[in-house]
């Protein structure tokens, strides 16, 4: 005997009108909400609004009933969450509400396009620091654009004026530096904070000699006792976090 779970799209789609692309993510996102993906199946799109079908195999209803309780009561594993947020916000997108039913009592509801809208905050202007390589250098006014990149991240919101743009060509493309100065900021809707822009007004270089390599200097010093440690870098990490760490 099968269990019977339905996923109601409460919007403007019907069966016949939800395209074939957007019915394959929404039967994505809930075949990884519901878990067991061996054991869950589809079964059909029903009538009145577009109503996902599915069924879990006698052997894996306890899991999924479990798994199911444990999103509604907000208590769900890390990967049910995202599964649940990625079927909510398709959706918000829909202009859609949605309800799961199914598994015994399991009612699980999704706001979709009734959800609290995120709040924006900013522009928020405040001292600080941005760090990174030096990748570009360019203008011809008073205000010279920078852009650094810290990994995969670039930075390209950043003026300074061209004394101090003069002072960091020597280290394009070369040194990691930290340029200092006011930066304004804006809390987007996804809770990230994001750099409108930056006036650098002072900086440093910043050493990116590895750090195995600064230990070997520092062993090859006279006068030192770093040449008898067994693992220097082991020692210096152990004095910052404990030796329980490592």
């Amino acid at each position: 005997m099968t269990d019977e779970y339905q996923f109601k799209i409460d919007g403007p789609y019907k069966p016949t009108t939800i395209p074939m692309g957007r019915l394959a993510a929404y039967m994505a996102a809930l075949a990884a909400l519901l878990g067991e993906e061996l054991s869950v199946h589809f079964d059909e799109v029903k009538e009145g609004s577009a109503i996902l079908v599915a069924k879990v195999d006698e052997a894996a209803q306890p899991k999924v009933r479990g798994r199911m309780r444990n999103v509604r009561l907000g208590d769900a594993p890390q990967d049910a969450r995202k599964a649940f947020r990625t079927l909510d916000d398709l959706l918000a997108a829909d202009n859609a509400t949605g309800r799961l039913t199914g598994g015994g009592d399991n009612v699980i509801e999704f706001p979709g396009v009734t959800r609290p809208k995120p709040i924006k905050y900013g522009p928020v202007k405040q001292e600080g620091a941005v760090e990174g390589r030096i990748v570009r250098i360019g203008g011809t006014d008073d205000s010279i654009h920078i852009h650094l990149k810290d990994g995969a991240i670039t930075l390209s919101a950043i003026e300074t004026k061209p004394d101090l743009a003069k002072q960091l060509g020597r280290y394009l493309f070369d040194s990691i530096v930290r340029l200092h100065g006011v930066g304004t900021w804006l809390r987007n809707e996804g809770g990230a904070w994001e750099l409108k822009k930056f006036k650098a007004d002072r900086f440093e270089v910043l050493d990116d000699t590895p750090l195995r390599e600064v230990v070997n200097a520092l062993r090859a010093t006279p006068g030192n006792t770093w040449g008898d440690e067994e693992d220097p870098l082991v020692t210096l990490l152990s004095a910052r976090t404990g030796p329980e760490a490592h």
